[in-house]
């Protein structure tokens, strides 16, 4: 962050003495949650006595209560009556620090009403981002969103840790996910199909080809919420070979961190899930379409990850996807084969071998 390198930033970082009260605020979504784990690290390591809470909804509770430094989560209901109760209820304490990295009028009223002492709001480069889309001119320096985050509390001395993302996961919550799914004993592949918008979802019968290319080596798992399994995939999965396993809609945020960092390695499309599969340190193939890496959400300090996305001049298209390509082609996608994903996936899975001193896997 700020060009500065990691032991030099160390003498300049402050270390704040006593307890205080630290309040992250980040409403949504799984992608989003996962990518604040840097600067709650951060905000930990520069106030070790503080109390830091994260503020989010309870779909993503469990989550946030993951993050590294967290100490306690607390709920907020999102609209009507009930967002207003929440915000009263947590107005009643006291905050002595506030990181709105939400952004948004809706956290622009709870940090308001918790009053603290001293507030840090994050800003997306949504002009530019615009521009980017519009006219594909790059104004400025783009960053992944995690620095972003960290920049918006530079203030109160915090700094970059210079890591990649974390999640506390216990042995007990794998041990969980190998009990319910003996098939992850056997270090089996996953894929992560879904997205919310069609233009970041790669083509099923690709997946379904990828498949059959991944289940001659071992089993495949596939991972996402309800409705995201592929009818393809589905079609091929009864047919002769190694097992696969349809586990969409079955595992909520933090047990599918458990289950991924149980396997040989991951494919998967532009999507929340990516980002718990960066986490989870497995060797690990993203495919980019309609997005691209200024946005920020490319796999963050990922030694095992490698994108893929085809050199078109048409992208980006949006900012997070939409419903159909706006030229009717989605060669963004297309142009993504599946030997090209097997065969980068194997070189992802080779070099992480080396990087453990060859040591081989089931």
């Amino acid at each position: 962050m700020r060009g500065v390198p990691g032991r030099e930033r160390e003498r300049g970082e402050q270390r704040h003495e006593g307890a205080v009260r630290i309040g992250i605020l980040r409403l949504s979504s799984m992608g989003d949650i996962v990518l604040a784990g840097p600067v709650c690290r951060a905000l930990h390591r520069a106030f070790p006595e503080a109390e830091i809470v994260f503020i989010t909804t309870s779909r993503y509770a469990e989550l946030a209560a993951a993050l590294p430094g967290v100490g306690r989560v607390e709920t907020i209901r999102r609209r009507g009556a009930s967002f207003t109760r929440d915000v009263s209820r947590l107005a009643e304490g006291s905050w002595d620090y506030l990181a709105d990295l939400q952004g948004s009028p809706r956290s622009a009223k709870v940090r308001r009403a918790l009053r603290a002492g001293r507030n840090a709001v994050y800003r997306p480069p949504r002009f530019r981002r615009g521009v980017l889309i519009a006219t594909k001119l790059r104004l400025g320096r783009f960053e992944p969103v995690p620095l972003r985050y960290l920049r918006a509390v530079s203030s109160w001395g915090v700094w970059d840790d210079d890591r990649g993302l974390t999640l506390r996961l216990g042995e007990e919550l794998w041990q969980e996910a190998a009990k319910r799914w003996p098939v992850l004993l056997t270090k089996p592949y996953a894929i992560i199909p879904g997205a919310k918008h069609a233009t970041k979802r790669w083509p099923g019968e690709y997946w379904a080809e990828l498949v059959g290319l991944l289940r001659r080596e071992r089993p495949v798992i596939v991972i996402g919420g309800p409705g995201d399994m592929p009818r393809e995939v589905a079609a091929v999965a009864g047919t002769n070979g190694r097992q696969v396993v349809d586990l969409t809609g079955r595992t909520p945020p933090l047990m599918t961190a458990a289950v991924l960092s149980g396997t040989k390695g991951i494919v998967s499309g532009d999507t929340g899930p990516m980002h718990l599969a960066v986490a989870s340190g497995r060797p690990l193939v993203a495919l980019f379409g309609p997005t691209v890496r200024e946005f920020g959400f490319f796999p963050f300090r990922a030694s095992n990850a490698r994108v893929l996305e085809a050199p078109l001049w048409c992208r980006p298209c949006s900012a997070h996807g939409g419903e159909r390509c706006p030229l009717g082609h989605h060669r963004c996608m297309k142009r993504l084969t599946p030997d090209q994903v097997e065969a980068t996936l194997g070189r992802a899975v080779a070099e992480a071998t080396r990087d453990r001193g060859g040591s081989p896997e089931p």
